[in-house]
């Protein structure tokens, strides 16, 4: 695409802004939606678990040790995926902390009329911006981004990822 490169003539800042403030969004939204699923799968959790406590406070005496051995199984599983439901704060903590840092680097950039000239510079900032992302859909989103992907077409991409990790992958970073 002509106009995605710095070094290109028909280049212009306005449109690589458009394109790095699109990739933000898109992490807002990926880390948006990452939330409200981690959340309804925490209130599942705590909502089995407190299904548990009820089931120990009613078991049958004949058969004791054997239900509460059960139930305490299914109890593990359940904080299991509760903490692994956890995690989505760390991953979208990791995801707003990408975007400050771009926006302000962004920010300062075209703060000065000069700079938004600089091919340099812009190189520059798409390399920090590249470098600071550490999971896999965050460099799968830059790079379809940076090409011309809208952020819908970028959110698909996420969307794809979490399907192929069959949502419960942990990405770790």
């Amino acid at each position: 695409m002509a106009d995605n490169n710095p070094n290109d003539s028909n280049w212009c800042f306005r449109s690589e802004t458009a394109r790095l403030l699109a990739l933000n969004v898109a992490q807002i939204h990926t880390g948006l939606r990452e939330g409200d699923s981690s959340i309804d799968m925490l209130t599942t959790s705590f909502q089995q678990l407190a299904t548990f406590c009820d089931d120990i406070q009613n078991v049958d005496s004949n058969n004791q040790l054997t239900d509460i051995k059960n139930i305490a199984a299914s109890m593990s599983n359940q904080v299991n995926t509760a903490i692994v439901a956890f995690q989505f704060y760390d991953r979208l903590c990791q995801r707003l902390e990408h975007v400050q840092t771009n926006l302000h680097m962004l920010s300062d950039l075209i703060t000065d009329e000069e700079s938004t000239k600089d091919a340099n510079g812009w190189q520059q900032l798409r390399e920090k911006i590249k470098s600071s992302y550490t999971m896999e859909t965050e460099h799968k989103m830059y790079e379809a981004v940076l090409k011309g992907a809208s952020i819908e077409e970028a959110l698909d991409i996420f969307k794809k990822e979490v399907m192929a990790q069959n949502d419960v992958d942990i990405e770790l970073f």
